[in-house]
């Protein structure tokens, strides 16, 4: 790992994994499932990896998982019944369970939403910039997101699922 530019990381690796992730890898579509879901399967099974959460990304999954099944039952042209709304409800939350069989919660209260204005100059988006006082207000290393805005203007302290997968090689070897 000595050429990585995560070099100088501790062990263990705390990663906050960002809600766009957590939907990647819910939701067979996109760009990023096949990697999200193979660096959340390996990251799992290590001892120098841990995984966290945002405590608002859960209620941010749950509401869009619910959502977005509703809207493919729409798209479907079936209508949405009292059976259906159900039905999205509860695998919501049974996904929000599987997270936090994975991953640890990183809490957000009142000292990261002041946290969050310190990240306002570089990153002028304020629930991105929650994420990021949620971040280090739990000692994460690095933040795991396909935000491309926020990586761009956070540099080497975000990676995506495919850089994450090479992080863990770089561990291996």
């Amino acid at each position: 790992m000595t050429d990585s530019p995560r070099a100088g990381i501790s062990l263990p690796i705390k990663i906050l994994v960002d809600t766009n992730v957590w939907l990647d890898y819910f939701l067979a579509r996109g760009a990023h499932h096949d990697a999200v879901s193979t660096f959340i399967a390996k990251a799992y099974e290590r001892e120098d990896i841990a995984l966290h959460i945002p405590s608002l990304s859960l209620k941010d999954l749950a509401y869009q998982l619910a959502s977005l099944m509703k809207l493919d039952t729409r798209r479907a042209g079936k209508d949405v019944t009292p059976d259906i709304a159900a039905a999205a409800r509860e695998v919501s939350w049974g996904c929000v369970r599987n997270v936090l069989e994975k991953a640890l919660v990183a809490p957000i209260g009142r000292t990261e939403v002041l946290g969050a204005f310190t990240y306002k100059r570089i990153h002028d988006d304020f629930e991105d910039d929650l994420v990021l006082a949620s971040l280090d207000a739990a000692g994460c290393q690095l933040l795991m997101t396909h935000d491309a805005a926020l990586k761009r203007h956070m540099g080497d302290l975000c990676l995506t699922a495919e850089e994450g997968l090479e992080l863990l090689d770089e561990l291996d070897a």
